[in-house]
C-alpha cells in the first residue's frame, strides 16, 4: 500500500477512534485471562498533517518488518510464545523478548484462530511497550506515537505462573504459585495493522476479533 493511501486509511481508523475515546474509559476485564483494571485517558488535540504522514509511515515500517509473522511458526521460531487465553477482541498474545519500544520489534504479536492460516492463526495486530514516566495529562512523556491519534494504557496485578498463563491471582498468591507477580506494568497500545478496527487503529480492542 502506498504512503500516502495508507496515510489516508490511518487517518480514516483514527478518527471514529479519536471522536468516541475523548471521555476516560474503563474496561473491566474480569473473566479474562488477563483481569485487571485499567484506564484509557485521550487527550483532545487535532491531528496535524505531519502528525498524520509521520505516523503513517510508522505503522507502514511496522507492517513491513511484521509481515514475516503471518505465519505464527515464524514468530515462535524468533522466540514468541503464546501467554494467557483467547480473549475476545484482542485475540491471542505472542509475547516477545523486547521490552521496550521498537518499532520494527513489537514487544507483542496479535492473533486470532483461522483455519485457513498458516499455524491455524492469522496476524491480526501488533502490541508496544514503552517505558516513560506519566505526564500531567495521565500519558506517558514523550511518547513516540502523538496524543492525538493514540492513547496509552498500563495494567495493574499481572500474575504470570511458568506455564505463562495469567490467572487473576493476588501477589502472594502469585508467589506461592511460583509465578512473577507485575504490580504495574510499561505502557503498552495496540496497534491493529493487520487487521482494521473499527473503532481505531490505535482502540485498545478490535471488535472484529473473536
Amino acid at each position: 500500500m502506498r504512503l500516502w493511501t495508507f496515510a489516508i486509511v490511518v487517518f480514516a481508523l483514527c478518527f471514529g477512534s479519536f471522536a468516541s475515546a475523548q471521555q476516560t474509559s474503563e474496561h473491566d476485564m474480569s473473566g479474562h485471562a488477563m483481569p485487571m483494571g485499567h484506564e484509557h485517558t485521550r487527550t483532545a488535540a487535532p491531528v496535524t498533517f505531519d502528525e498524520l504522514t509521520r505516523t503513517a509511515a510508522q505503522l507502514e515500517k511496522a507492517r513491513r518488518a511484521t509481515e514475516k509473522y503471518r505465519d505464527v511458526r515464524v514468530a515462535e521460531a524468533d522466540g514468541y510464545k503464546a501467554t494467557g487465553t483467547d480473549v475476545a477482541g484482542m485475540g491471542i498474545h505472542y509475547v516477545g523478548t523486547v521490552s521496550g519500544f521498537d518499532l520494527e520489534h513489537p514487544s507483542i504479536l496479535l492473533y486470532e484462530k483461522n483455519s485457513s492460516e498458516s499455524g491455524g492463526l492469522a496476524l491480526v495486530g501488533v502490541s508496544y511497550l514503552l517505558k516513560r514516566e506519566a505526564g500531567p495529562d495521565g500519558q506517558p512523556t514523550d511518547a513516540p506515537f502523538p496524543k492525538s491519534l493514540a492513547s496509552w494504557h498500563r495494567h495493574e496485578g499481572i500474575c504470570m505462573l511458568p506455564d505463562r498463563s495469567t490467572p487473576p491471582l493476588r501477589e502472594s498468591e502469585c508467589r506461592h504459585h511460583g509465578g512473577i507477580f507485575t504490580a504495574e506494568t510499561d505502557w503498552m497500545i495496540h496497534a491493529w495493522i493487520w487487521k482494521d478496527s473499527p473503532t481505531g487503529v490505535f482502540s485498545p480492542t478490535n471488535p472484529t476479533v473473536r
